[in-house]
């Protein structure tokens, strides 16, 4: 359930990819420190946004560092470092967590197992340091379950479990901005669990797993309600986003969230 929140780098100058290239391994890093090269197998674009946000949002304009990583070992890579992104890494830790335990539970994914078995220590900690995000994590993991477990096919019922869930990690603290912070993840979300559930519908038809479009045609029509879904969660974030006094990373969060999470939506077929 990672990957669409994404830039598109269509409609972004070399700058700006290269502003962007520097948080996604500014992140990258970060989760180096906290958990190692394994923790950097868990790395999102999803996240990279937040760190894009709450960088901006919470002035820290961070140092730019050059070192080799594991991908890049030749030539060293440019990355921002700020305090926040460790923030950013921790929730990107707990997600990704979740979703190898929903991996391993599915198909017994023994990818997914060294994962959990790397990460478990870390992961507890995570835990203890995070409370909020981390009962909140569970809480909507468990109705989510629950909601499977009947076959619920009402989407927005099952698509506000996670969209509940994001809201708390796009929230690091209690102050001034965290009803806009929440709206944002909240927001993005729905139009996550949507987007990834209208893009795995063949296949989880075919696994006999839980969506809940499972039955129906992919045709136009659905075609246009997913859409109609997609753009009101879209625009829940987007109205959050430009209330917050957000300046040198805007026109990348612009870029995201008007653009860059239509990419995979907009390149699906109908039947």
């Amino acid at each position: 359930m990672f990957g669409y929140v994404l830039l598109n780098a269509k409609s972004a100058d070399d700058e700006e990819k290269k502003r962007y290239a520097l948080y996604y391994c500014g992140l990258c890093k970060a989760l180096e420190a906290r958990g190692g090269k394994t923790a950097t197998k868990a790395l999102s674009y999803d996240m990279t946004f937040l760190y894009l946000l709450l960088a901006d949002l919470y002035n820290q304009e961070g140092e730019i560092r050059k070192e080799h990583c594991q991908i890049h070992p030749v030539s060293k890579r440019e990355y921002i470092h700020t305090p926040i992104a460790s923030y950013c890494a921790d929730m990107q830790i707990l997600l990704s967590y979740c979703s190898a335990m929903d991996k391993l539970r599915d198909d017994g994914s023994q990818k997914a197992q060294k994962f959990l078995d790397s990460m478990k220590d870390i992961f507890t900690q995570i835990e203890r340091e995070y409370p909020r995000q981390s009962a909140a994590l569970k809480e909507n993991l468990s109705l989510l379950d629950e909601d499977e477990k009947r076959n619920e096919r009402d989407t927005d019922l099952v698509s506000r479990h996670f969209s509940m869930l994001l809201g708390e990690i796009f929230c690091p603290y209690d102050d001034i901005w965290a009803k806009d912070l929440r709206n944002v993840g909240q927001g993005l979300g729905k139009f996550i669990y949507l987007l990834d559930a209208w893009d795995d519908k063949e296949k989880d038809e075919k696994r006999l797993s839980y969506n809940p479009f499972s039955g129906m045609k992919k045709d136009e029509a659905l075609r246009e309600r997913v859409r109609e879904d997609l753009t009101l969660a879209a625009a829940s974030a987007a109205q959050a986003l430009e209330r917050l006094p957000l300046d040198d990373n805007l026109p990348l969060l612009r870029n995201v969230i008007y653009s860059g999470i239509w990419t995979k939506f907009e390149g699906t077929k109908t039947e």
